[in-house]
């Protein structure tokens, strides 16, 4: 048995199982845990030393650890190693400069892909002489930058001969810690490979006595050592330690034991053993223990020899093993709990001593900074401890290492003297909220944010005040905080405007007018969008005044005032390609889309939505082209094409490029066909990802369509209770949002079930909104609502004959719009009045009508009950029938699709130009067309355009 390994058989076979994977070339990252003493480090170090892998180690400090310091010190032990002392990662060779600054100049504006690419491309360069092993010890003590690479390298060596093996102290990871958020993303991939270690039980504890001792210890001393340790393998060598060192053993026929147990002091604590050691040390040893202690966990063994002015008593310590050489050059304690032990017996005022000492050496031997702060900061040398975690703090910045960043901004903000270097402070403070924005820390990056805009330097720096307020808004948004955000915002563009920088502000108004749209704040978003347009003048910013003038269109079309709407945002398009504003253009054409969308102009809305869609792709702006499929989806979601809505939420979805907005949207409109279709599991997932989603934006309108997705599940599935819950959000949402469009069609489909639990309050509620909506639209999709809603209201009163006649009125108004949905739930109520009525003859008339178009959108609970309503008036529904199928069979086997990209071919498009005219992805068209070729049984396009024609089918 190997001495280190002394009961710890378990962990050695799984870390064997592990090293025998990377040599087969698939690598892992594993982590030893275990509390403070188990002797995790000693027992990766000794299995690690078996093990046929190359080892390169690097170790986290104690003290504030560089950013990538034990990734950087891997590299420089294999740099150590290798005669040519560079690392050949190609182009991005450059880059690990950034870290090794030794390699050579580094690029001044890194991004942190390129970095950590090149720190991955360095780190498969240990493997140049077979396969290897990274140790990482005492990773609770690791930078975030180290730790947050960490999931990345995990993905990076699945199939590499590299094991990445790390330990860190379990009762050392406080809440928050982001060694936390790396186990969990390593568990969320199943990638986690963890390895719990824990004391040694008695046996296994009077074997490492053994070991120290090099006798076997009696029953009684064993048992007596046992007991102080719990089994705890640092504390039982250290209590061994002090018992030899202090010459206290005796032989026995029992083993070693104690020549009178009281009267010898055994040691209570850890600390209590190593101090109990160094009693008998040299005055030289003990000096140079202390230099070391303040020094750090790792220390240079030149500065050891210079602060002591003498390299005697080095041999002392390293023969006593209570210091170790880490590396050429670098001594260690052998655990961290040792110089803790150490370095709590120095008098407070010789540690000052040395701290500043040790801070002047780092300084002249150009240390990294975050090290040199540490030691100013112990020796309360507070302004020189500042300029240096300043400077940690910039290159933390640099590297992108932006936890590391906003640590180090702190410390130096909380010794900032009051009213010294304020300007100073302010940029600090700026840098801060700068990497805690980037890193995620929304809460600090506003109070930072928040404390420059109270300075009294930015009462006249209104430059600078608009740029803090244009900062504060943008992190408003992302915490969701509307109203904060939207009030920076105007702070900002009146800033701007004092400042005489119009295109700033009228950038500011804008944005301040978008989200006020999107809080149905409509009066106000005109007003901005007009001050928008206005400052984009004068500052001949025509990308900003066409985008007002568009945004402008859009609201007043919302507002029911379609017909200048669509002029605006037509004057905005003009404007935007006479000066060949691409990115302008393609937002503008959205909007156009939009703008006939609430004017209930599907047809031309979804004409729009395409042209614009095929613009974005090809002036190349891929973000407006995948808002302009999410919301092309809820347009053909409402014309009932929903093949090809599926298609375009699907493409949307899948997306890395598509924004979470964009995402949103096609979540949700997939939940909602995915209801009527039956699917209820897989929809309520869908919407409720749909809602979370819409709360965080603020998407009031993609709130209110989920509501309504949820209540008809709810519906459906026999919880009226809850249904009623989700419909009257719904009310409440709308009377919110001032909404005029977006609401409907959940408010025909509220109207319908509140009617049907005889709730008549609820009824006439929803008639007074679609009162007030239909007096500003009056476009036919509301007034057909309305007229169905006071239909209801008349059934509720026991006059069905004013209610046919409403809803006759209403089905003309449906007719004239294209939203099937609606009218299929229209002659479904017609059917079912006529059938009340005795009308049975006229009942069956819309019954199947309304059969037939459930049956065609694939409707499958609706066509249920409308075919249960006709089984009860005697008559079967239509024999169910897939129209695809049935008519598959006079298309050669093709499908409506692929006949669509066969007449496509045969005029010549590619398939990447297929793709963009049906929004496919060109490798879905490419599958396309591969099936195609098959059901032809053909080899290339031009054979299957021509069976095609052969056949008939073109």
């Amino acid at each position: 048995m190997k001495p280190i390994i002394i009961g710890r058989q378990t962990e050695t076979q799984q870390l064997q199982t592990f090293f025998e994977a990377t040599a087969s070339g698939n690598g892992n990252i594993v982590l030893l845990s275990g509390e403070a003493g188990m002797g995790k480090t000693m027992l990766a170090e000794e299995c690690l030393a078996e093990s046929q892998l190359h080892v390169f180690s690097g170790r986290a400090q104690q003290e504030t650890t560089p950013a990538y310091g034990p990734i950087t010190a891997v590299l420089r032990n294999f740099l150590r190693r290798q005669s040519s002392q560079t690392i050949d990662c190609g182009s991005l060779t450059p880059y690990l400069a950034l870290i090794l600054p030794e390699l050579g100049t580094a690029p001044e504006d890194p991004d942190r892909d390129t970095l950590v690419a090149a720190i991955a491309s360095a780190l498969d360069a240990l493997t140049c002489d077979g396969p290897a092993a990274i140790f990482l010890d005492d990773l609770q003590w690791a930078d975030d930058a180290t730790l947050e690479i960490l999931p990345a390298l995990a993905e990076h060596l699945a199939h590499k001969p590299l094991l990445i093996l790390g330990t860190y102290r379990s009762d050392e990871i406080p809440r928050g810690h982001r060694l936390r958020w790396v186990r969990n993303e390593l568990r969320r991939r199943r990638q986690l490979n963890e390895i719990s270690v824990e004391p040694l039980d008695k046996e296994a504890a009077r074997a490492l006595m053994h070991r120290v001792f090099g006798e076997a210890p009696s029953a009684t001393l064993a048992n007596i050592i046992f007991e102080k340790t719990t089994g705890v393998p640092l504390f039982v060598e250290e209590l061994a330690g002090a018992l030899i060192d202090q010459n206290q053993l005796r032989k026995s026929k029992e083993g070693l034991t104690l020549p009178s147990y009281d009267e010898v002091p055994i040691p209570e604590s850890i600390r209590d053993a190593v101090l109990l050691r160094m009693d008998n040390l040299s005055d030289a040893a003990r000096n140079q223990l202390t230099i070391a202690a303040v020094a750090g966990t790792q220390f240079e063994m030149a500065l050891i020899t210079e602060l002591s002015g003498s390299e005697e008593g080095l041999d002392e310590l390293f023969s006593r093993q209570l210091i170790f050489e880490a590396e050429p050059g670098k001594g260690a304690f052998r655990h961290a709990l040792t110089r803790d032990a150490v370095r709590s017996d120095i008098l407070w005022t010789r540690r000052r001593t040395l701290n500043g000492k040790i801070a002047e050496y780092l300084e002249k031997k150009g240390a990294p900074p975050e090290s040199i702060a540490d030691h100013w900061l112990a020796a309360n040398e507070l302004p020189k401890a500042r300029k240096a975690l300043i400077a940690a703090a910039k290159f933390a910045c640099h590297l992108h290492a932006y936890g590391d960043a906003v640590r180090s901004g702190h410390k130096a903000l909380e010794i900032w003297p009051a009213g010294e270097e304020e300007m100073d402070r302010l940029a600090t403070l700026q840098q801060l909220a700068r990497c805690a924005q980037i890193n995620g820390q929304l809460n600090d990056a506003v109070r930072a944010l928040r404390e420059v805009a109270e300075s009294n330097f930015l009462t006249t720096d209104h430059p600078r005040r608009g740029e803090v307020q244009q900062q504060l808004a943008a992190i408003y948004g992302l915490l969701g905080s509307w109203e904060l955000s939207l009030n920076a915002r105007k702070t900002a563009a009146q800033a701007f405007e004092i400042a005489e920088m119009p295109g700033e502000a009228a950038m500011e108004w804008l944005s301040a007018a978008s989200r006020s749209t999107g809080l149905n704040r409509l009066d106000d978003a005109i007003e901005w969008c007009d001050r928008a347009d206005s400052l984009a003048r004068q500052a001949e910013r025509f990308d900003i005044q066409s985008r007002a003038l568009a945004l402008k269109g859009n609201v007043l079309s919302m507002q029911g005032k379609s017909e200048v709407g669509i002029e605006t945002v037509n004057n905005a398009l003009s404007i935007a390609l006479a000066h060949n504003l691409s990115e302008a253009a393609s937002e503008v054409y959205r909007r156009l889309g939009s703008t006939l969308e609430y004017a209930s102009d599907y047809s031309s809305s979804r004409d729009a939505y395409y042209t614009a869609y095929n613009y974005c792709r090809q002036e190349g702006v891929d973000i407006q082209a995948h808002l302009c499929l999410g919301c092309m989806s809820w347009v053909l979601f409402r014309t009932g094409e929903w093949k090809q809505c599926l298609e375009i939420c699907k493409e949307v979805i899948n997306d890395e490029r598509a924004t979470e907005s964009s995402k949103s949207v096609s979540i949700c409109v997939m939940g909602l066909i995915r209801t009527y279709k039956g699917s209820m599991r897989q929809a309520r997932n869908l919407l409720k990802s749909a809602l979370n989603q819409s709360r965080r934006d603020g998407a009031m309108a993609i709130e209110l369509i989920a509501y309504w997705g949820m209540a008809q599940i709810e519906e459906v599935e026999g919880d009226i209770e809850a249904a009623e819950t989700y419909y009257r959000q719904i009310l409440s949402l709308q009377q919110r949002m001032r909404d005029t469009h977006d609401s409907l069609t959940a408010l025909f489909t509220a109207t319908g079930f509140f009617a049907r639990q005889g709730q008549e309050t609820e009824v006439a509620e929803c008639i007074n909104i679609l009162s007030n909506i239909a007096s500003l639209t009056g476009n036919n999709e509301v007034l057909g609502i309305l007229a169905y809603a006071l239909g209801e209201m008349a059934l509720l009163n026991d006059n069905s004959t004013e209610a046919l006649q409403r809803f006759e009125q209403a089905l003309s108004n449906f007719k004239l719009v294209e939203i099937p949905v609606e009218r299929l739930k229209l002659e479904f109520r017609i059917g079912q009045v006529h059938a009340d009525n005795g009308n049975t003859e006229r009942a069956i008339e819309y019954l199947n009508n309304a059969y037939r178009m459930a049956r065609n959108l694939g409707a499958r609970p609706l066509a249920g009950e409308i075919a249960e309503s006709l089984h009860a008036l005697g008559v079967s529904a239509e024999e169910r029938r897939d129209p695809e199928a049935s008519e598959r069979a006079n298309r050669a086997g093709l499908t409506r699709r692929q006949i669509e990209v066969a007449r496509l071919i045969s005029d010549g498009y590619t398939n990447k130009e297929i793709g963009n005219k049906l929004f496919l992805s060109t490798r879905t068209v490419e599958m396309h067309v591969a099936n195609m070729l098959d059901r032809l049984d053909c080899r290339s396009r031009s054979e299957a355009v021509r069976k095609a024609i052969e056949l008939g089918l073109l």
